[in-house]
């Protein structure tokens, strides 16, 4: 009897261990969950609804993409590992990229924990575009539409080169944003501005204005090696030039 315990025991064994043995072996995971969030403006300050951006993961196929809710987040799921650039998109906003998402397989998610402000595209026009030298330092007239006041701020920025084709593509140098509140709005570029930027006394420099956006959705473009303004408003005055001091 003692026997046949043991022989009942051991096949009880034997069929158990076959029936674990059909399991599949998944092996090491492949993929895995990125999370982030954003923050929406529009073309100034002010925040707006951050649901209904997409963001996706370029170069997948089929797609990988999500959609934020209202508190701005997303998770783009069972995300290959590997270095990614996220794609962030919606309506009236220029598209904004990140580069060089590193995604590894060391946790149940990878977690962005830079939360990017974004806003719409600018609704500024240049109309017109001026320049003076005097003593020793340029001064910028730019006129805008609609005309900036306290009460309805606008934002431009310039782009410097030594092209006449001088655009918001080609460009040598460009300026931080700047708030324009009267028309038409006013900056002095001094000689050591002109400098630090790359150019020499005697040089003929074009200078173009664009309207742009609060939060400009810029970003460096590895491949392009140039930062790309997304939300500059595509209407502006030619360049005008001017004989650097």
């Amino acid at each position: 009897m003692k026997f046949k315990f043991l022989l009942g025991v051991l096949i009880a064994f034997l069929v158990v261990s076959c029936g674990n043995d059909t399991d599949p072996d998944d092996g090491p995971a492949t993929a895995a969950d990125i999370v982030g969030s954003v923050n929406l403006y529009d073309e100034g300050t002010n925040s707006l609804d951050n649901a209904g951006m997409q963001v996706s993961v370029e170069g997948t196929s089929p797609l990988i993409t999500a959609t934020t809710d209202a508190n701005g987040r997303f998770v783009l799921a069972d995300v290959p590992f590997g270095t990614h650039t996220l794609v962030y998109e919606k309506a009236g906003y220029g598209t904004f990229k990140k580069y060089e998402v590193v995604h590894e397989n060391t946790g149940p998610v990878t977690a962005i924990s830079e939360t990017p402000s974004l806003g719409q595209r600018s609704t500024t026009e240049i109309t017109a575009l001026a320049v003076q030298l005097q003593a020793g330092e340029v001064t910028l007239q730019i006129t805008t539409e609609p005309a900036g006041n306290t009460a309805n701020r606008r934002y431009v920025r310039y782009f410097l080169g030594t092209e006449s084709s001088l655009e918001v593509e080609d460009y040598q140098a460009f300026s931080p944003v700047f708030v324009a509140q009267i028309n038409p709005f006013e900056l002095t570029l001094s000689q050591s501005d002109l400098l630090d930027a790359g150019f020499a006394s005697g040089q003929t420099v074009y200078v173009r204005a664009y309207g742009d956006s609060f939060w400009s959705n810029t970003y460096l473009d590895p491949d392009q090696d140039r930062t790309v303004f997304p939300n500059i408003h595509p209407n502006a005055a030619e360049p005008v030039s001017f004989v650097m001091p």
